[in-house]
């Protein structure tokens, strides 16, 4: 299957944009750390990148139905330019909690326009390789920025980085890049116009969450990125707590990046031969027993290695669950459906890192892995029942 100009414009961008996001979120922890915040703090912070899109997702999803995904995926792209750009100015728990909520707001677009394209633009029949290929894409992103960007801000012997702001003068170029190749989106007109009946929007999600497949691959989806998240916000902590270099932590946090790029090429073959069920069964299982393994090491080497395994296995999931929802869903139920999807992500996003953060105040960082362990096994029964 060849991939057309839409979609290879889409993957360029957004392997800019997951780049600048994974050079965000880690070196926001960093600045939290430089201005005194606690773990607790910390969390909160974490949480608050998810809060609007908790209040938004769904009227994200009617709202690219009525003015396209293209269109989305401009905005979304200058807002995160200014969003970037916001981090530069932050002294404070308040205002870094505020360019956290903006830059959160400003990747919800780029996720929504971006997923809706995919569901609406590909044949059903090459969802799993071309969620695979936009998830691929993401990955890309995800291994390229850490790294270049705590090379760039340095590091000290305590564990943090010297200079934070380059890493945000870094994250301000790749979102500018970003906006290159959907530039010319920007007048676009939807590729299918949303249900009538999607005015009511939350009614309409409430009706499309009854379907026990949809809700179960919401809540899946769900598990799977809040993982994801809490490693990405908490691993700086666990490095400075092992004197572990930011830079190190960068590539530790590409590692990921890199087994999921593995798993996500190569899923359309996977899946003509293992059902979508065993797949997320399996690999779920994986992660949950990497996440455990991370409590007892003191070893960067070790650490990478099981960050890297469960990159790879999580790597499944999130394709598998955008396809598995827009398989179910009709065309124009699609947008709605993306939405709902990241709702539930970033409810998820919202709720544990508070959680989290208390917890590592209390019982130490190992706890947060632990419980990263606990809530993929939860996915495990959801899997199982799905």
């Amino acid at each position: 299957m060849a991939v057309e100009v839409w979609a290879k414009r889409l993957l360029i961008s957004s392997t800019f944009t997951q780049a600048t996001m994974y050079v965000v979120r880690p070196f926001i922890t960093y600045r939290a750390i430089e201005i005194d915040a606690g773990a607790t703090a910390i969390g909160l912070i974490g949480a608050i990148y998810a809060l609007f899109p908790v209040l938004l997702a769904l009227k994200f999803g009617s709202w690219v139905g009525k003015y396209g995904e293209g269109k989305f995926l401009v905005v979304g792209t200058f807002s995160l330019i200014a969003s970037c750009a916001s981090l530069l100015f932050t002294n404070s728990v308040p205002t870094l909690a505020i360019a956290t909520a903006f830059a959160g707001l400003s990747h919800l677009a780029l996720m929504v326009g971006g997923q809706t394209m995919v569901a609406l633009r590909a044949p059903k029949a090459d969802y799993n390789k071309l969620f695979g290929y936009y998830t691929f894409s993401a990955s890309l992103g995800h291994t390229f920025g850490p790294v270049i960007a705590g090379l760039l801000a340095g590091s000290l012997a305590n564990g943090m980085p010297e200079h934070s702001n380059y890493a945000f003068y870094f994250a301000i170029v790749l979102s500018s890049i970003a906006l290159i190749p959907t530039f010319k989106w920007r007048n676009n007109t939807p590729t299918v116009k949303a249900a009538e009946e999607q005015s009511n929007t939350w009614s309409a999600a409430k009706s499309m969450l009854s379907r026990k497949e949809i809700s179960l691959a919401v809540f899946i989806s769900m598990a799977i990125s809040s993982t994801l998240d809490l490693l990405v916000i908490f691993l700086p902590l666990l490095g400075k707590e092992r004197a572990i270099d930011p830079a190190l932590i960068g590539l530790i946090i590409s590692l990921r990046a890199v087994g999921s790029m593995g798993s996500r090429l190569i899923l359309g073959k996977v899946s003509q031969h293992i059902s979508d069920r065993a797949l997320l069964l399996s690999s779920t299982t994986v992660s949950m027993f990497a996440c455990v393994g991370m409590v007892y090491t003191n070893s960067a080497v070790i650490l990478g290695a099981l960050v890297f395994i469960a990159g790879f296995s999580s790597g499944f999931g999130q394709p598998l669950t955008m396809a598995l929802i827009s398989l179910r869903t009709k065309a124009d139920e699609r947008a709605l459906a993306v939405s709902a999807r990241l709702t539930g992500n970033r409810l998820g996003q919202f709720v544990l890192p508070v959680a989290a953060g208390f917890l590592a105040n209390g019982a130490g960082v190992g706890a947060v892995f632990w419980s990263m362990a606990a809530l993929l096994g939860a996915s495990l029964v959801a899997s199982a029942a799905e």
